[in-house]
């Protein structure tokens, strides 16, 4: 596939990302979200059809199953104590589900449209993406909307709005660190919603457009990262802004970045279907793990997840089933198929 024509087609992918597939009955397929609790206990995934699903992490038995309207359901996270998991939907709802009942605590239309990322943050706060042009916190037991940070208007081409494809809050900083697709990463004051600095995804103008999909932080809340078209996996000091290195985990695509609980490992998905396990401090590939999938058949990695006190990495995407792997020794642990009752060792 000609170059500009497959950074054009993720564009695309970036906004819809499958809706092509969202009335698929396959059951494998997921929309490219994968969470896992901070106890390590409860994992979340989706169907292409707009369910949220929670399994046991142990069993990978269902422990519930919530139906977002019939809309493509993303974006993750779960509180510290793994009690609530937030998301989000492609008609943009804004929701908060009981862990153990299953009960609602929070059910919002947000006003951009879809709603692309969700984190938790200090202070009862809930912090969600809208479709682009702006990214707002509510107190997610009242619903009272707090903040709204706006992003700007920009537009692709064609007119539709840049998505913010994930955000990272840093509450000790005062920081949201934002992947946005427009092919910069952007550090922003929680209080004031101003602009600290931003970085591009591109060094020169030869090396096209290099948008960027996801963001991570490392465990010392000062070294960052970011990654997307290109293919880099880009490592910045977010206190003075430092460019520092970069390591190549893919030619062209790194869908998702991940750290490991303990911070050891930074996990960067592709499009080929392979997860490139990184040394964060030394910037250097430890290993990879490798799946049948391609751009070209529709079968992508969009999601991975680190469970944490475990060694076990978690993997799927659009059209890919869910993978449990030894991210010490690559070695794959289990496939999980998107439906209870079809687990294979």
């Amino acid at each position: 596939m000609p170059r500009r024509l497959l950074l054009l087609s993720l564009a695309t992918l970036g906004l819809l990302l499958g809706s092509a597939h969202a009335q698929s009955p396959d059951a494998r397929v997921i929309r490219g979200d994968l969470a896992v609790s901070d106890d390590g206990a409860t994992v979340a995934t989706s169907t292409g059809t707009g369910t949220l699903l929670l399994w046991n992490a142990d069993s990978w038995t269902l422990l519930r199953r919530h139906i977002a309207d019939g809309s493509m359901v993303f974006g993750f996270d779960f509180t510290e104590d793994g009690r609530y998991v937030s998301f989000g939907t492609k008609d943009g709802r804004l929701g908060v589900l009981e862990v153990a009942t299953g009960r609602v605590v929070l059910d919002l239309q947000e006003r951009d449209g879809s709603v692309s990322a969700t984190r938790f943050g200090p202070d009862d706060q809930l912090f969600a993406a809208g479709q682009g042009r702006s990214l707002t916190s509510y107190n997610w037991r009242t619903g009272e909307s707090l903040q709204r940070y706006d992003l700007g208007r920009d537009t692709l081409p064609d007119g539709r709005p840049l998505v913010v494809e994930d955000f990272e809050v840093l509450p000790e900083q005062g920081w949201l660190l934002i992947a946005r697709f427009d092919q910069q990463a952007r550090l922003m004051d929680i209080a004031t919603g101003e602009v600290v600095r931003t970085w591009r995804n591109k060094r020169r103008p030869r090396d096209g457009n290099r948008n960027v999909k996801d963001v991570a932080v490392g465990l010392d809340g000062r070294t960052g990262f970011f990654a997307g078209v290109g293919g880099e996996v880009i490592a910045v000091d977010l206190v003075n802004g430092a460019r520092l290195d970069s390591v190549r985990a893919h030619p062209d695509f790194v869908s998702d970045l991940e750290l490991s609980a303990d911070g050891s490992l930074l996990a960067a998905n592709d499009l080929d279907g392979n997860t490139t396990l990184i040394d964060p401090r030394t910037r250097s590939i430890v290993r990879r793990t490798a799946q049948d999938g391609s751009f070209q058949s529709g079968r992508l990695l969009f999601a991975v997840a680190f469970r944490p006190g475990t060694h076990e990495l978690i993997t799927g995407g659009i059209r890919m089933p869910i993978v449990v792997w030894n991210a010490s020794t690559g070695e794959r642990q289990q496939t999980i198929a998107s439906l209870p009752g079809t687990a294979s060792r």
